[in-house]
């Protein structure tokens, strides 16, 4: 058995493992994610409910939350697309973050990609929630794009300062390691893991990557 042979089997493990890592913390994050996006976009509407042109927008999305409930989800998405052109900035997140997630569940990646593109581009958007949508398209592309795709869509977000720097890392660490990229998804677990600023549950995920690849 030769040595090249060994070599690549334990990459192989060890890209697993640090793979299996990720799906664990993973879909947790995007559910906790997207759950601060549903609380604080409700709030952000509830405060002009009474208006009437708030108060139509809400009965839409309303129904549309119905039929989610009910799993008629093409009878949503087209809810969702009469919703699509509201000037109310907490129902474009809303309706940015379900359409992703609908069309996600019915595997159409491309499709849920785009409509959080599309979010992330709107100036009249906090950044916060641009960055957050920026941020999800990543994960959702993390099977199919290239890694120089997936470090362009990130780039943006590991500014220092950044809300989403330290996930935007994290993320990118298993983009280079998925890639080959082993000394790269290395530096930058060890970039998070010597940050001052770092949370210290940030730290000690980052440490049990590295763990995983060291």
């Amino acid at each position: 058995m030769s040595e090249e042979f060994i070599r690549e089997v334990d990459e192989d493990l060890r890209h697993k493992q640090m793979m299996d890592i990720w799906k664990k913390y993973g879909s947790y994050l995007i559910a906790f994610l997207v759950g601060i996006v549903l609380f604080v976009a409700g709030n952000v509407t509830l405060k002009n409910y009474n208006e009437h042109h708030y108060a139509d927008v809400a009965e839409k999305y309303g129904k549309v939350e119905k039929e989610i409930t009910a799993n008629d989800m093409d009878e949503a998405l087209r809810g969702l697309e009469s919703l699509s052109g509201t000037d109310v900035s907490g129902y474009q997140i809303l309706v940015a973050f379900r359409t992703a997630d609908i069309e996600l569940e019915k595997n159409n990646k491309d499709k849920a990609i785009a409509a959080l593109d599309k979010l992330a581009k709107k100036s009249d958007i906090d950044k916060i929630y641009r960055d957050l949508a920026t941020l999800k398209a990543a994960m959702i592309a993390m099977d199919t794009a290239s890694y120089d795709e997936i470090k362009t869509r990130l780039a943006p977000l590991m500014i220092n300062g950044n809300a989403w720097e330290y996930m935007a890392k994290e993320l990118l660490a298993s983009a280079a390691l998925s890639a080959g990229k082993t000394e790269e998804a290395k530096n930058l677990l060890t970039e998070i893991e010597q940050d001052l600023e770092a949370p210290e549950d940030v730290k000690a995920r980052a440490k049990e990557f590295k763990s995983v690849i060291e």
